[in-house]
């Protein structure tokens, strides 16, 4: 994604929604109009100008309402964009945020944009009910009905629940059920933590009364962790305390070439170097992250020592322990501000999340280096490499 007669790519800024629980403050709230709220205040923040824009992707995997087929399309034009600048859709399921980074890059890098819109959204409490036979009807017996949310953890190629995916990870890498209650507790506590240093609030614009994560709880404690039952095998290590949070919520970014920043005198947050996406075992795909890792890595001709942070996203405790021993990364350098099992999981918006969250680290700590990460249902791990400027 990278060479020396290649346009250099920036992340100008980002703004995300708070994630809200699952038949939360946001449960009724479109993608797209979630999205809309997010790119509007970031475009107010950053002072562009939307005419000037001349991409839109967007990121989702359960398109909840009809007008998030369009949703490429409906937020450029509720953005204010130009109306001839054309709006994408992808869906790489948990790796589509990141995956609509990768995209936007490329299509600087290949000269067919100079100054992207992109984001990603989910409204995982409108994730809807399919109904079979509705249209032509049934011959004998009740019309079929599917979850869509429920089907959504599902692979339904290798007949296995992603959590149980994260389950055969534990027996394989020797993690145990207090492994994962002491993780997602140290998420929720660094999360915590953030916010009362102020550190998470500045990439959050409100929604009505909404400022902060709901999903967040404020008085967990270990006890409590290790209180919660296995939910796929008896003797299981994953909880409904170390899955990711289902959330609602959108992130934003504004991406652009080197001469869109210097033509419109902006600072960008960070520089976007490269991004690798790998297929996996479909029952290991929680270790996606470290061949996506290594790969990039190695074409870019670093070591992991040369990283400084990481921010892999928690699908579940003992996928990101998987990756974390696999890499051998020290847990100072991973998740510094807490994940998604703290924070939630809005499918869609998860990479972007992210790596904003991850760029905004690497400014605050004064360091150079980060790669954002996430496992992918299926069997595919993704990974992105940004450098703080």
């Amino acid at each position: 994604m990278m060479g020396p007669n290649l346009p250099r790519v920036f992340i100008i800024q980002g703004k995300r929604t708070p994630f809200g629980k699952f038949g939360g403050a946001l449960g009724s709230l479109k993608p797209v109009e979630l999205a809309v709220i997010a790119a509007q205040a970031l475009l107010k923040e950053t002072g562009v100008d939307p005419e000037t824009l001349n991409q839109v992707i967007f990121a989702n995997v359960i398109p909840c309402t009809p007008d998030t087929l369009y949703a490429g399309r409906h937020l450029a034009l509720k953005c204010g964009l130009n109306v001839r600048t054309p709006g994408l859709v992808v869906n790489r399921l948990c790796g589509s945020g990141i995956e609509a980074i990768i995209q936007s890059a490329r299509l600087i890098r290949n000269y067919e944009a100079d100054a992207l819109l992109v984001a990603g959204a989910e409204t995982l409490s409108m994730a809807p009910h399919l109904t079979y036979g509705a249209r032509f009807g049934t011959k004998y017996g009740p019309l079929k009905s599917q979850d869509m949310l429920l089907d959504t953890l599902y692979d339904q190629h290798a007949q296995i629940a992603m959590g149980l995916t994260a389950e055969n990870l534990s027996q394989t890498y020797n993690i145990t059920k207090q492994d994962s209650d002491l993780f997602s507790y140290e998420s929720h506590r660094k999360a915590n933590l953030a916010y009362a240093g102020n550190l998470i609030q500045d990439e959050i614009v409100a929604v009505d009364k909404c400022s902060k994560d709901e999903h967040l709880r404020g008085d967990v404690s270990l006890e409590d962790m290790q209180k919660l039952k296995p939910t796929f095998l008896k003797e299981g290590t994953v909880t409904a305390g170390s899955a990711s949070g289902i959330v609602d919520g959108a992130c934003s970014m504004i991406i652009a070439s080197e001469e869109y920043v210097r033509t419109h005198n902006l600072k960008p947050l960070a520089e976007i170097i490269a991004g690798e996406v790998v297929g996996v075992d479909p029952n290991r795909m929680g270790l996606g992250p470290v061949p996506a890792i290594t790969e990039l890595l190695a074409k870019q001709k670093l070591k992991k020592q040369d990283i400084d942070l990481f921010e892999i996203n928690e699908a579940f405790a003992p996928q990101v322990l998987a990756c974390q021993k696999a890499l051998e990364i020290d847990p100072s350098e991973l998740n510094i501000w807490g994940g998604a099992i703290a924070l939630g999981h809005p499918l869609g918006a998860t990479g972007l999340k992210i790596t904003l969250t991850l760029a905004r680290q690497l400014k605050y700590l004064n360091k150079k280096k980060g790669i954002s990460s996430a496992c992918i249902g299926g069997g595919q791990g993704i990974s992105l490499l940004i450098e703080s400027v």
